[in-house]
């Protein structure tokens, strides 16, 4: 077991020993607050800095580079999207378009901010499994239900669609081996789009008829009972 692995096994017992799921998600959602109220680029550089670096030590090499390419595509984006038409002194200027000192700045806050967002939802995921996370929601939110918002059956339904996702995308997989040896010879947009209509489907006939069978397959028929 790699020195990260170790880490991260011991960091999550922690987190389900002494922490407890809910005082994790209270710290997160106290942190995201706070990332608010910070209007220092150099305060945001060093909190992103540090949550990289945990995130380094803490998660598998593997899951920490599964989605780099999309987040950094995401970041990117998101700073050139705050990057423009902001007063202050011009820095460089082409056409209608210029960038000021100012927008650097703001465009940096805000990129290296949704970093952090990003960062730490993926370390709070690798802190608590699925079911600790949904319970613990559903325990801080349960005094909704006095006020009539279904609070657990909400939870009930989302644990469930999670457990069944491994079983829906084998079957999807399954299928869409079976139509692309059937279609082998669709050409030209009509043809594709024949083909994705034979695909999706039979999946949204199935789902509709037997939505139990993907269920029976996640090994979560008989939760919905146990936790009513």
């Amino acid at each position: 077991m790699s020195r990260s692995q170790d880490l991260h096994r011991t960091f999550c017992q922690g987190g389900r020993g002494y922490l407890g799921a809910r005082l994790t998600i209270f710290f997160y959602g106290l942190f995201v607050i706070s990332l608010f109220f910070i209007h220092d680029v150099y305060v945001h550089t060093l909190v992103a800095a540090a949550l990289f670096l945990i995130s380094l030590c803490l998660l598998p090499h593997r899951k920490l580079k599964s989605g780099l390419l999309p987040i950094a595509i995401f970041l990117l984006f998101t700073f050139a999207g705050n990057l423009f038409f902001h007063p202050g002194k011009i820095v460089f200027t082409y056409s209608f378009f210029s960038i000021t000192n100012e927008g650097i700045t703001l465009a940096g806050i805000r990129t290296l901010r949704v970093f952090s967002l990003i960062f730490a939802a993926r370390l709070l995921t690798s802190l608590l499994t699925v079911d600790r996370l949904i319970l613990a929601l559903e325990g801080i939110l349960a005094p909704l239900e006095k006020a009539g918002v279904p609070i657990k059956d909400f939870f009930l339904v989302m644990g469930l669609t999670l457990k069944a996702f491994p079983a829906l995308t084998a079957y999807l997989l399954k299928t869409y081996r079976e139509e692309k040896k059937v279609a082998k010879g669709a050409q030209g947009v009509s043809g594709r789009i024949a083909h994705m209509v034979a695909f999706l489907m039979p999946v949204f006939v199935k789902s509709i008829q037997s939505p139990e069978v993907f269920f029976r397959s996640s090994g979560c028929a008989g939760e919905a009972e146990e936790r009513r």
